[in-house]
């Protein structure tokens, strides 16, 4: 039976990094398939703790290729710092890890922890839109996608906002609950979205709605729904279904849905490297991508938006307005912290 647990001892039989294979019509993709099978199992650390695609995605991918999957769940955070101890003591143990794009380019850029993944069968099927916000692809590839929109409670906001800038209209002064933009998540991404698109201005008149910051996305969701906040901004709709029966509902603004890319990457030094790329192209297909969707978790593929929870399908084909890039996290973080005292 798979071992689905932390990892609190080191493992062995650490195998060497093996050049790119090939995509689809390589023939050499079978022997990647063989040597994965040989190594039997793969290490996954995901930032995403709690939720069940991860163990979804394991026993998936044990009944097809027989490869036990480990995991680890811990916060981003955590993640990249465990990471980086492992390479320091020259103890790597992770093969796949799963986190933000932004983290896996810091991952890149400044700690030299990760390795290229090679070209996978399913690798180019990565939808069109995506393609302009995906630099140094070479080092991680989408997995899905985390969408935000806007969670307003329906007594409080019968007339919801439809555009970003409703939410200047004075009727939502002191109505407004939001993650945090004055740190690093979705509070941030939406911060550095709307300040790319409408200026410093739109901002500056924000701060006047006397917007009540939180760090607590999913206690956010019930103050909303008991009536503390007329709505709570980023909202991630994959938790929608679970606010089934209560007085909420989710707006998507009409320039779009912020989103943040879920991304996998192959460690540098992965003990176990063919099935960590095995699994990774495992996530792509349509098994994979179908088990994301199903958790709400948006496909990065095109055609399997009829996997996605029914209170979810509606969402499911709104626009990209846009996600976080790593250079500007910075001075976004500045600024929000100038403007927002």
């Amino acid at each position: 039976m798979r071992r689905f647990a932390a990892l609190a001892v080191a493992l062995c039989g650490f195998a060497a990094w093996s050049a790119p294979v090939a995509a689809q019509a390589n023939p050499d993709w079978d022997k990647v398939i063989a040597a994965a099978k040989t190594e039997g199992m793969v290490t996954f650390y995901t930032g995403l703790p709690g939720n069940p695609s991860t163990k979804k995605i394991g026993d998936a991918f044990e009944k097809k290729y027989g490869i036990r999957l480990n995991a680890l769940e811990m916060r981003a955070v955590e993640l990249r710092e465990r990471i980086r101890t492992e390479h320091a003591n020259n103890r790597v143990l992770v093969d796949v890890v799963h986190t933000a794009a932004t983290q896996s380019r810091q991952m890149a850029n400044e700690d030299g922890t990760i390795g290229q993944y090679g070209e996978l069968p399913n690798g180019n099927r990565i939808r069109k839109d995506l393609q302009a916000n995906w630099p140094q692809r070479e080092f991680y590839i989408p997995t899905f996608l985390l969408n935000y929109g806007i969670l307003v409670n329906t007594s409080l906001a019968p007339d919801p906002p439809k555009s970003y800038q409703d939410l200047l209209d004075p009727k939502w002064k002191g109505k407004i609950l939001a993650d945090d933009f004055r740190a690093p998540g979705g509070g941030s991404t939406f911060f550095q979205v709307t300040y790319a698109a409408f200026g410093r201005e739109y901002h500056d008149k924000m701060v006047t709605q006397n917007i009540a910051f939180t760090h607590d996305q999913r206690e956010a969701e019930r103050r909303v729904a008991r009536g503390e906040y007329a709505m709570y901004l980023p909202f991630l709709l994959n938790y929608l279904p679970s606010l089934k029966g209560l007085p909420v509902k989710a707006v998507v603004p009409q320039e779009g849905l912020q989103y943040l890319p879920y991304v996998s990457i192959v460690t540098k030094g992965a003990p176990h490297p063919n099935a960590a790329r095995l699994l990774i192209d495992f996530m792509l297909s349509d098994e994979g991508q179908s088990i994301y969707a199903s958790e709400g978790l948006f496909p990065v593929v095109d055609g399997l938006n009829d996997k996605i929870p029914p209170e979810l399908a509606s969402l499911a084909e709104a626009k990209l307005f846009g996600t976080s890039v790593l250079e500007r996290i910075p001075p976004m973080l500045a600024a929000a912290k100038e403007i927002y005292k």
